[in-house]
């Protein structure tokens, strides 16, 4: 058999012990020259090198082969004399440019990781935060640099926006806008939640959440697994350089939880309000939703003999799609709806919550000042308090209480315009 190049024969010979393998028969040194071309002595040099894994010796002269484990294109690579090919042959080929973003996020993934887990450190939540913000912000750009997006921001003119000599880059928030279908409503929800948590950690002083959003977190960790092997393959998964993290306690007890509550105070007390004020201003089908946030049940093993002890924890994710695959264990464990009380003005926000939001998203302060003018620019409502007038996309009068609210909708037109300085001085000017 003649083959043109050395990776038509490696691709042969990948075909010939696949087809081996499959039928389950043996072949010989012969068998592997007629199916690719190479000489007997070529043969036992890959056999030394090259095959010391694939084929499985049955007598001095007959083979059987395993390649399950290669898929063709890793097979090609293992055998080639390429020296970062052959070395790491699952490693997917990238630019140089993308594979550097994927790195640079998986590695901050797990840093995230290592800083929630060490039972010491007192900064585990917003370490773990600010880390996962930037593995994702890495990750969507990996993405975006691999299909041929541009994701830098502009001037006016269409030259990109410089900054320091460097290209200004998209940061998370915008990816998110961005994405399109790439990650599930819950997901963005989820990833949103953690840029504000993250704006305040920066900006203020935050005081440990570690019970309040581990589920979110938990979530966000899984989220982000997800993208990263189904866009860059197995090769770039977490879960290898992962391992559960021991407990010393099964549950904190309630006077160690009061204790810490008491010592963080209003500190504490306004974050909480903070993150139940998102979770209440989630539809339903968001808030269950584990790409949102994930709750895992731990389910003791009691094995009877050694061969059913070798798991100790399993992790039981309930799919809403497939309810019937979590019946068997509906008798062990109970599921327990969260508790979400109706409030009023859900998802609405007073004026200065509005400015609270832009300063933490945009990194500089938003006065009430410049937020009156933006509504009297952009005629969302009409002057004194009455509810003909209003723009309800951005704002609704509320008559309990005589005074206006904002959507969500409003501080995310905002952001967008407020974005640009020149906007900012357009709406100042405006008589």
């Amino acid at each position: 058999m003649a083959n043109d190049t050395k990776a038509d024969k490696f691709r042969a010979s990948y075909q010939f012990f696949l087809k081996m393998q499959n039928e389950g028969k043996t072949f010989s040194n012969d068998d592997i020259a007629e199916a690719t071309g190479w000489s007997n002595s070529t043969i036992r040099t890959y056999r030394t090198k090259k095959w010391s894994d694939i084929l499985i010796p049955l007598t001095n002269k007959r083979f059987s082969a395993d390649v399950s484990a290669f898929t063709e294109e890793a097979y090609v690579r293992m055998m080639s004399q390429i020296y970062k090919q052959s070395v790491e042959p699952f490693k997917p080929e990238l630019s140089e440019q993308v594979e550097e973003f994927v790195v640079k996020a998986r590695d901050s993934a797990i840093l995230s990781i290592d800083i929630y887990n060490r039972p010491i450190a007192a900064f585990r939540s917003q370490g773990y935060i600010v880390l996962m913000i930037i593995a994702w912000t890495s990750l969507f750009h990996a993405i975006y640099e691999m299909n041929g997006t541009d994701y830098f921001y502009k001037e006016n003119d269409g030259n990109d926006k410089m900054v320091e000599g460097d290209k200004k880059a998209w940061e998370l928030d915008r990816c998110i806008d961005k994405c399109g279908d790439l990650i599930s409503n819950a997901a963005k929800r989820n990833l949103r939640l953690f840029i504000s948590l993250r704006n305040k950690i920066e900006h203020r002083y935050v005081p440990a959440f570690d019970f309040d959003v581990f589920g979110e977190c938990q979530a966000m960790l899984l989220n982000f697994e997800s993208l990263i092997t189904e866009q860059f393959g197995s090769y770039y998964a977490l879960n290898n350089a992962l391992s559960l993290p021991l407990q010393v306690s099964s549950v904190r007890s309630n006077v160690q939880t009061e204790v810490i509550k008491k010592i963080q105070s209003d500190h504490y007390a306004e974050l909480k309000q903070y993150i139940e004020a998102y979770r209440n201003s989630l539809d339903d089908n968001v808030f269950s939703d584990s790409q949102y946030s994930f709750r895992v049940f731990l389910i003791p093993q009691l094995g009877n003999h050694r061969s059913s002890s070798d798991c100790a924890v399993e992790f039981v994710r309930y799919d809403p799609e497939h309810p019937e695959e979590f019946d068997p264990i509906k008798k062990d464990i109970a599921l327990i709806k969260e508790k979400r009380v109706p409030v009023a003005n859900q998802g609405k926000y007073k004026p200065q919550m509005v400015c609270d939001a832009l300063t933490d998203k945009l990194g500089t302060k938003v006065s009430i000042t410049l937020h009156t003018m933006a509504w009297k620019y952009y005629k969302v409502r009409e002057q004194g308090l009455q509810a003909d007038g209003c723009n309800t996309k951005y704002c609704q009068f509320d008559e309990a209480h005589r005074d206006y609210v904002y959507t969500q909708a409003w501080i995310d037109f905002l952001y967008d315009e407020f974005r640009d300085s020149d906007k900012i001085k357009i709406i100042r000017n405006k008589k």
